[in-house]
């Protein structure tokens, strides 16, 4: 309350007090006179009481408006205390994410590649086949950064011509420089994509003279035993262009980038096997003479049904018929009839218990597999256990189980 409304309302109680005693006069006798002294004196006491309350008043709002003024200031001086530490936080996270991109192998945030990969992928329903320019030991770390950057067009290229480019999503070009921190770099590579399945393919020239090439994947076969695969290749001797020319090395770097792009699609065929139940059709799909290159990939897919039938992925009658027709494929006879035999012995097997229907269709494979083969007495013993199975698999259709 300001001090002219604590003295205008003084001045209007003393007028009441007036109004009060006069109506009181004209009811009772009395000393009208001394009343009014009386009156007068108490006006003036009102009136100081009412001033020193006014300044009083002024005081203690002066004082509160000062510590109003003291705490908006405190309140400025902490806002911009807090606004500093918040830029000087920002700061420190923006160049600590501008440093990691700049020491990464990779041109992106951690988040940035992982949601490129992820959706380049539809969520890892096919695995990333990312290519990493090749090390020069010969090079500092800056020219190795800057390029030419050997190799990498050769083996992209062979993978764009290959007939199993679509078992991988190419993303070259996310690898910006060579990996010459090797085990730090996949390390970040590994942390930064996490659970997608990805096969990185990378490599060393040593004093221009040999190539390293190496083969790094992860999450393609969930296996607790083969999470992750490496392998390095034995070196290649580069041809020296001052004697044989530049033709040669163009056929060197193509043959490097067609075996890369098979070993690629080696492992491809393990995820869609494990992971889709699909047959392998690499050592299909080379060119006729590479025979020897055909049996070693059989050789190497064999070992994909095995956790594929571990996993659950197929049964084990499936597993092994697939394993016989793609020996046979590959021209590996005795590979052939031994997988088609443990068939044979599991089937039977299963036949023992009432309540199992084994698939008509792999027992039917079976015995095409012992007809080319030239076992006609394991033929024989395959038809009895498909026309049980086929039995089995009627009564079931018609509700008639275990009969």
């Amino acid at each position: 309350m300001s001090g002219l409304l604590a003295a205008g309302l003084a001045t209007g109680l003393s007028g009441l007090s007036g109004n009060l005693l006069t109506l009181y006069k004209m009811k009772q006798d009395g000393n009208f006179r001394a009343q009014q002294e009386l009156l007068s004196q108490l006006r003036e006491e009102e009136a100081v009481n009412a001033h020193s309350r006014a300044i009083h008043l002024d005081a203690r709002n002066a004082m509160v408006r000062r510590s109003e003024a003291v705490a908006e200031k405190t309140y400025e001086i902490e806002r911009d205390w807090r606004q500093a530490q918040i830029a000087i936080q920002v700061r420190a996270v923006q160049e600590r994410m501008d440093r990691e991109v700049a020491e990464s192998p990779f041109r992106y945030r951690q988040d940035e590649l992982y949601e490129l990969v992820h959706d380049a992928t539809a969520g890892g329903a096919s695995p990333a086949l990312l290519v990493a320019p090749f090390v020069r030991d010969d090079l500092s770390g800056q020219q190795n950064d800057e390029g030419p950057h050997s190799f990498r067009y050769a083996i992209r290229q062979a993978w764009i011509q290959s007939q199993w480019a679509g078992d991988l999503v190419s993303l070259d070009g996310v690898i910006n420089r060579p990996l010459r921190n090797t085990d730090l770099d996949i390390l970040l590579i590994q942390r930064a994509l996490r659970n997608l399945p990805v096969i990185l393919v990378y490599g060393r020239v040593q004093s221009n003279r040999r190539v390293w090439p190496s083969l790094c994947a992860w999450n393609v076969v969930d296996s607790p035993e083969m999470r992750s695969i490496q392998f390095t290749f034995p070196p290649l001797s580069i041809p020296d262009p001052g004697s044989v020319g530049q033709p040669a090395q163009l056929v060197f770097e193509d043959e490097l980038g067609t075996t890369t792009a098979i070993s690629a699609g080696l492992i491809a065929e393990w995820f869609h096997l494990v992971r889709y139940g699909r047959a392998p059709r690499l050592h299909t799909l080379l060119a006729p003479e590479l025979i020897g290159e055909r049996r070693v990939i059989a050789v190497g897919l064999a070992a994909s049904y095995e956790v594929a039938i571990e996993t659950g992925r197929m049964d084990g009658i499936a597993g092994r018929v697939g394993q016989a027709e793609m020996f046979q494929a590959a021209g590996l006879s005795d590979q052939a009839e031994a997988a088609a035999v443990q068939g044979l012995l599991f089937a039977e097997d299963v036949l023992r218990d009432p309540a199992c229907r084994p698939s008509p269709a792999s027992l039917r494979s079976l015995v095409s597999i012992f007809e080319s083969l030239g076992r006609p007495a394991d033929r024989d013993r395959a038809r009895v256990a498909l026309e049980s199975a086929a039995r089995r698999s009627i009564l079931h259709n018609l509700g008639w189980r275990n009969r």
